[in-house]
């Protein structure tokens, strides 16, 4: 009976721990979905981008034109518009396109993720309508001494992934402790899939159309911890990717490049954070001979301020409250613009509360308020609870509901393209609720289960859509209506000396436009929209024996369609297979993991966003060298 507060101890317990440093935003997602992605998993698929991480993780969608190439994420069916994705707490969403390509972020990039499903503009601010990604780097001062890392991929695609780095933690006088990070990473997509055409097995031929990537990136973190508590960090992310299709073709080519250049500066005082910040967009595109391509240039300078509040009666009963402003300026160079530098101002104020009002019962009330430039943003509340309805010494169940509004500031091409772009653009606004319910279960002392379904709904109005019946200029068209269901299952068990550890989601999502537009649109209505699936499952299963370990990870995804009226032939559904055998040499203090890794072993063809197909089986071999240079109280 005593192994019950191991099992459930840490949410109620997390109240009183915050008192010391301020609240992540996730605390305050009372009664959303919010799923913490695994230490363990981002560390074996370091060589993954997150598109291809998270395709397994978690029942979301993703739009890709293949390996190396633009990947955008679909949130319960909205768009890749509708996703935020924070790092350190910031959008780095570009400001012209109002999204990013999960193609180039690496998984070793950053220390922590979760994944909030559904709105959390109270929380978080524009663009997470359909959900969020939150990427954190994190300190680690229980590490002591220097480790270094070097790590290479060789993929039977003739792919390539090369990563070194190092870690460190030292003291830095009598009051100060130093610890950072730094990553070098570089990739090389060839994409060598063979030279004739591939057929699905209902006879349709699709061909794999050359192109190369090459990505490389640098991330550096660095923290001053006072013995008091305060801490200074400091983040830098650089990358710069060329994407080329038809390398080999001149008349065919074309030539993406995308930069970034991301600095934050932050200081913990108490509970007060002040963040400063600067980041730079860049993309250039060219056809051809590519000598003068088109550029755009953003530049964004952030402030931000938020402070924390904490009333602790218990580690099960108490308030938190965030209060925090946050300001950016934009400058956009952008060649679609025209000669004229554009200059926008945004800012942000919320408060964020939370309370405990016993072991069982919790809820939040979130408050923000964004102002743009010549633009009006409307005020996005959120409400959540979240109840114990059953409790015991070894089982748990939790009943939980949120509803919130959320809203979406058009992208910079979206308000200032010249002759197509409408500064007249009203804000997309989504009215999201949704309820949930979650049983946690130990059967024996290493042997435990959790199951969650959740249900939700999501209204989205004033849609943006750039209507080509009016030479696609951009206008609030459209409404849509999304809903469906999320079903989640984790196991962790022990059988002999063997532990087996399995993740699955299902998720089946109804997503379609509400009302007409234009003369042609009345066969839209209630259709499925186009590239979303309304079945998505998949999962991880993990058997690990000593130093070895087998991971399978699996996909399915349903039918997709390319038109909104449903005319055209569907996507067939596809099925994906991977596996990772993985086996771990350690001496002293030098470590390596060496793991085989194969990809759509069942061969399978499938189109995605293209006529062309996605990549068929590959193998690869993936080395890591750690050394350390003193033993550390955890696992990198």
């Amino acid at each position: 009976m005593a192994i019950a507060p191991h099992l459930y101890a840490q949410k109620e317990q997390s109240l009183c721990e915050v008192t010391v440093r301020g609240v992540r935003p996730e605390r305050f997602m009372v009664g959303q979905k919010v799923q913490e992605i695994d230490s363990v998993q981002l560390t074996r698929f370091r060589y993954s981008t997150l598109a291809d991480f998270l395709q397994f993780q978690s029942p979301v969608a993703f739009k890709s034109y293949g390996a190396g190439q633009a990947t955008s994420i679909a949130f319960r069916g909205t768009s890749a518009n509708h996703t935020a994705v924070l790092w350190n707490g910031v959008n780095i969403n570009s400001p012209s396109l109002g999204q990013s390509d999960f193609s180039t972020i690496p998984v070793a990039g950053f220390d922590q993720m979760s994944v909030q499903y559904g709105s959390a503009a109270s929380c978080v601010g524009t663009d997470a309508v359909g959900g969020s990604i939150q990427l954190r780097s994190v300190p680690d001062f229980r590490q002591k001494g220097l480790q270094t890392l070097a790590a290479f991929r060789l993929e039977s695609s003739e792919n390539y992934t090369g990563q070194v780095g190092l870690r460190f933690n030292q003291n830095a006088g009598k009051n100060w402790t130093i610890s950072g990070k730094t990553l070098l990473y570089g990739s090389i997509f060839n994409n060598y899939f063979g030279s004739e055409p591939q057929r699905t097995r209902q006879g349709e031929s699709y061909s794999f159309e050359p192109t190369r990537t090459t990505q490389k990136g640098a991330v550096q973190d660095l923290y001053w911890q006072h013995q008091k508590g305060n801490l200074f960090s400091l983040n830098l992310w650089l990358t710069d990717n060329t994407l080329t299709i038809q390398p080999h073709q001149v008349p065919l080519r074309e030539v993406t490049r995308t930069q970034a250049y991301r600095v934050l500066g932050s200081y913990q005082i108490g509970k007060t954070l002040i963040r400063t910040g600067f980041i730079r967009d860049v993309i250039d595109y060219g056809k051809g001979e590519n000598l003068t391509p088109s550029h755009t240039e953003i530049d964004r300078f952030i402030l931000r301020t938020e402070h924390d509040f904490s009333w602790i009666q218990s580690c099960d009963k108490g308030t938190n409250l965030k209060i925090g402003a946050e300001l950016v300026h934009y400058n956009a160079r952008v060649d679609g613009y025209g000669d004229e530098v554009k200059r926008e101002n945004r800012a942000d104020f919320y408060a964020l509360l939370r309370h405990q009002f016993n072991g069982k019962l919790s809820a939040s009330l979130n408050l923000r308020q964004a102002f743009v430039t010549r633009f009006s943003p409307p005020f996005t509340p959120s409400l959540g609870v979240e109840y114990t309805a059953f409790t015991r010494p070894l089982t748990k169940i939790s009943l939980s509901g949120n509803t919130s509004l959320s809203y979406r500031v058009p992208t910079l091409n979206e308000r200032y393209w010249v002759n197509l772009g409408n500064p007249e653009l009203r804000p997309e606004r989504g009215f999201n609720k949704e309820i949930g319910v979650t049983w946690k279960q130990r059967l024996a002392e290493m042997n435990q289960f959790s199951v969650s379904i959740t249900a939700f709904h999501n209204l989205i109005d004033d849609w943006t859509y750039w209507n080509p019946e009016r030479n696609y200029r951009v206008e609030n068209l459209q409404q849509v209506l999304s809903k469906g269901l999320e079903f989640t299952f984790g196991l962790k068990t022990q059988w002999h000396k063997t532990q087996l550890d399995a993740n699955l989601n299902y998720g089946m999502t109804d997503a379609s436009q509400q009302k007409t537009y234009g003369p042609y649109t009345q066969d839209f209505i209630g259709k499925q929209l186009i590239y979303v699936p309304r079945h998505t499952f998949g999962g991880t299963l993990t058997a690990t024996h000593g130093k070895a370990s087998l991971t399978v990870q699996q996909q399915f995804n349903s039918e997709r369609y390319s038109t909104f009226d449903h005319s055209g032939r569907p996507f067939a559904p596809y099925y994906l297979l991977n596996a990772v055998l993985n086996y771990q040499f350690q001496k002293r203090n030098f470590r390596s993991d060496v793991a085989l890794q194969g990809n759509n072993l069942t061969n399978t063809v499938y189109p995605n966003l293209k006529k062309n197909a996605m990549p068929l089986r590959t193998l690869s071999l993936n080395v890591i060298f750690y050394f350390q240079s003193k033993q550390s109280t955890n696992e990198s």
